[in-house]
């Protein structure tokens, strides 16, 4: 016969929060359900109703007392006493952590002595819970403990609390790295760190993207308001704000930071008529010019050589065209800017913490960083901000950046007096799913890789969740493709969401066509990867540069000039280079040439093309960041048609609203932060924000497209999906040819399949095939290097998940479902 249920309900002084959140969790461990404030109260709800309610409910048997000299102390402690009293709770058992009076309404209660030994104290308090019976099955308790698979462990928080100058956090995929950056900003906060001296930096542009509206929403769901002080960005961006306020940029406005599109179409393209040579090449040249500024030395480790090696003379050609160009253009190259910076920190002219008034620095993605980086981190430290870097080697990608996985590997040995913390449990990955990727890496790291014993959470439950690890082979890439396809359209039978499935390619050329037509031919919807978005087209990136030009009331983005200029039917880039050349020549501005009176030196195509651009400018100067959609869209379209000189590219411009179901009133200012971002993500929390502005009802699906998505290998960092498929596991696709050179390229490789497979939470299905279309012609092909080393035996199919292992996959999802 049940008498009630068993609840531990734990009061105690914050100040005693440690010990508290060892005894909640050694509680949960030993299988009693256990309330404490922090952990259990609802984000949003009122502390003072939410105890009382506790208190007052039936299944509360244990009323547990930290008792300290602060808890003695206590008035809300003294309250809950009295409630547990009033509400005759059997069990009051004051522990004792510390010498103190104990408040007298607990003098007669029996007490736990803590002090002398925890475990003896421990083990004698669990004998308090035998006398209850309860009626918990495996599985409620197993339900209980995956709905907490995000509740803080001990672990989290005394690494979010470290209160060193200098802190390194090794936190392994799924471990909760961006909860503790979060927590620790809260706590920074609440220890009185102004916003103003706070400053986190993550790796790329989405990911600093990202943790700062994860801080946002953490921080004022824990009671700061709106934090808008506080800096979340790259460390780029930083660098540039440092250059910026130490009056050391040398342009006519604060420049642009050129993205990858622009690097390309115009950088690499005027840099080709310049220099002689073809795009291609000089693309190569400014890939050996980012190696340097990212690492202080030409020709560095791991720097992928062209096979024919960059020249001293392309150099010195190189060099003349970068300034003048970035000059003219006001825009800066990505790998140059924190290398400027550090530059001028070790020229002794600028010291980015005074500068910055800087107490508090967050670094994330620590592996990441790149020699010159580490230079700028190591400038912050040496002034004396209080430093918190995070990251995990097993995780340094980004070779084109020259990360270095050695910054983080060597970090205690640099500086001696930090202290570390290791979060070992992945709620992320089930335990089939883990072992694959760690087989893996432990075949595949560097001598100096950081010992990490990473396990599941999923394997810790009374009736542990496996997942699913499926290694296939086949006979072409054709049948791989239809594959994959194939087993999305059982897996979304089986009731799986098409945007929980997930397939990373490492090679789009040769991988991404195949798919497409798999995927087109079932009708199955996919979401392809950056590269080929709607801005990523001439028609799309004269759109976003009519956008941003009417939102820059400073009329600081020369590059939407220049692509105003030079994307229009006819131009060109030879127009564009020469009109260039000219400003240069005759001392000119720029922007000035759009705007004013053009002197006498252009040629009479390029003052067409001026003109053009003059009157389009004009127009959409006049236009305010606060104008709608429905105001402008058809204006837009006009201008887009006429400049391309093809109703279809205005309408593609119509479709793209249309398609991207962009609610009408949304302002310019909104849709030019849409336009810009690559993350489906962030553009659904632009989404939400313009609902939320405009007060209409947010859809009940929310705004990210539920087709599967496909995306490289690179761009997955910092995301999950409940089913992953990795193909194309082939040598000279993965490694390529190129990473065959390299030793050190090779373990990059491996990190990256790493990351790859980590991604995945129930399910991940490896496979490559015996022969390919590869650039137009059919190769035979052999396994990768790596599947040898991937915990299993590669089985030959002919076609994708049949039913029944569908279905399996379907029930692991549902298990680990109530853990979002």
């Amino acid at each position: 016969m049940v008498k009630k249920m068993r609840l531990a309900f734990i009061s105690y002084s914050h100040t005693d929060s440690d010990f508290t959140l060892k005894l909640y969790h050694d509680l949960k461990r030993n299988k009693i359900p256990t309330w404490v404030d922090h952990i259990d109260i609802p984000k949003g709800k009122d502390w003072d109703v939410e105890i009382d309610t506790i208190l007052r409910k039936e299944k509360v048997s244990h009323f547990l007392l930290v008792l300290s000299k602060s808890s003695a102390k206590s008035d809300n402690v003294l309250d809950e006493i009295d409630a547990a009293r009033e509400r005759k709770i059997e069990f009051i058992i004051p522990l004792l952590i510390e010498d103190c009076e104990p408040p007298f309404r607990v003098r007669r209660r029996n007490r736990i002595d803590f002090r002398p030994n925890y475990d003896a104290a421990f083990e004698s308090l669990l004998k308090c819970f035998e006398e209850v019976e309860t009626v918990e099955t495996a599985k409620a308790t197993d339900e209980e403990i995956l709905s907490k698979a995000q509740t803080p462990t001990v672990e989290q928080l005394q690494a979010a609390h470290d209160p060193n100058p200098l802190v390194r956090l090794v936190a392994g995929p799924g471990t909760g790295k961006s909860f503790v950056i979060e927590e620790r900003v809260h706590w920074l906060l609440n220890q009185g760190t102004s916003e103003r001296s706070l400053y986190v930096v993550s790796f790329t542009r989405a990911a600093s993207r990202d943790l700062r509206t994860r801080i946002e929403k953490y921080c004022k769901l824990n009671g700061h308001g709106d934090i808008l002080q506080i800096s979340v960005s790259t460390l780029h961006s930083l660098a540039l704000t440092v250059l910026r306020k130490a009056k050391a940029l040398h342009y006519p406005v604060n420049p642009q930071v050129m993205d990858e599109w622009e690097l390309e179409n115009i950088f690499d393209a005027e840099c080709s008529l310049e220099l002689g040579r073809t795009p291609n090449r000089c693309k190569e040249i400014r890939l050996a010019y980012e190696a340097f500024w990212c690492t202080g030395e030409w020709n560095p480790p791991n720097y992928p050589q062209p096979d024919t090696p960059i020249t001293e003379e392309e150099r010195q050609s190189f060099k003349a065209f970068h300034q003048p160009t970035t000059r003219t253009y006001s825009c800066v190259l990505p790998g140059e800017i924190v290398y400027e910076c550090v530059k001028n920190i070790r020229a002794g002219i600028i010291e980015p913490v005074s500068l910055l008034e800087m107490q508090h620095f967050i670094v994330d993605e620590f592996q990441d960083l790149n020699v010159i980086d580490l230079a700028f981190i190591n400038s912050v430290i040496t002034s004396g901000a209080t430093t918190y870097v995070a990251g995990d080697d097993d995780q340094s990608l980004y070779f084109f950046r020259y990360a270095f996985p050695a910054g983080i590997q060597d970090f205690m040995l640099q500086y001696p007096k930090a202290t570390q913390h290791t979060l070992e449990i992945c709620f992320r990955c089930t335990p089939k799913v883990l072992a694959s990727a760690q087989n893996l890496i432990k075949n595949y790291s560097d001598p100096k890789r950081i010992p990490k014993s990473l396990h599941s959470f999923y394997d810790s439950l009374e009736e542990p969740i496996q997942g699913v690890v499926h290694q296939w082979s086949f006979q072409s890439g054709i049948s791989e493709a239809r594959a994959m396809a194939s087993s999305c359209q059982e897996l979304i039978a089986q009731g799986v969401e098409p945007r929980s499935i997930l397939i990373l390619i490492s090679e789009r050329r040769i991988l991404l066509p195949t798919l497409q037509k798999a995927f087109s031919d079932l009708g199955i919807d996919v979401e392809l990867p950056v590269g080929t978005r709607f801005i990523d087209s001439n028609w799309g990136r004269y759109a976003y540069a009519l956008v941003r030009l009417a939102c820059d009331k400073d009329l600081e983005d020369y590059v939407a000039h220049r692509l105003i200029l030079g994307l229009p039917k006819g131009v060109g880039t030879g127009t564009c280079y020469s009109i260039r050349r000219k400003v240069v020549e005759n001392n000119l501005n720029y922007l000035d040439i759009f705007y004013y009176d053009r002197p006498n030196v252009f040629s009479g195509r390029e003052m067409t093309a001026i003109n053009q651009a003059h009157e389009v400018c004009e127009v959409v100067t006049k236009w305010d960041s606060k104008d709608t959609i429905s105001n402008l869209a058809a204006r837009i379209a006009s201008i887009i048609s006429i400049a391309f000189k093809d109703e279809n590219a205005g309408q593609s411009w119509l479709d793209y609203i249309d398609q991207s179901q962009l609610p009408s009133d949304m302002n310019l200012d909104e849709l030019r932060l849409y336009m810009g971002t690559d993350s489906d993500e962030q553009q659904a929390l632009i989404m939400e924000s313009v609902y939320k502005r405009l007060d209409k009802e947010i859809p009940e699906k929310g705004f990210l497209p539920q087709h599967v998505r496909i995306m490289t290998m690179h761009g997955v960092k910092g995301l999950n999906a409940k089913v992953v498929f990795i193909p194309g596991l082939e040598q000279d696709i993965f490694p390529s040819q190129k990473r065959m050179r390299s030793p050190g390229l090779i373990l990059e490789a491996a990190r990256m399949l790493y990351v790859a497979i980590t991604r995945a939470r129930a399910a991940c299905i490896l496979s490559y095939a015996s022969s390919r279309m590869m650039y137009n012609t059919f190769e035979h092909t052999r396994a990768s290097m790596f599947n040898l080393y991937l915990g299993g035996r590669f089985e030959r199919r002919q076609t994708g998940l049949s039913n029944a292992e569908a279905m399996e996959i379907a029930q692991a999802i549902q298990l680990i479902s109530s853990d979002k």
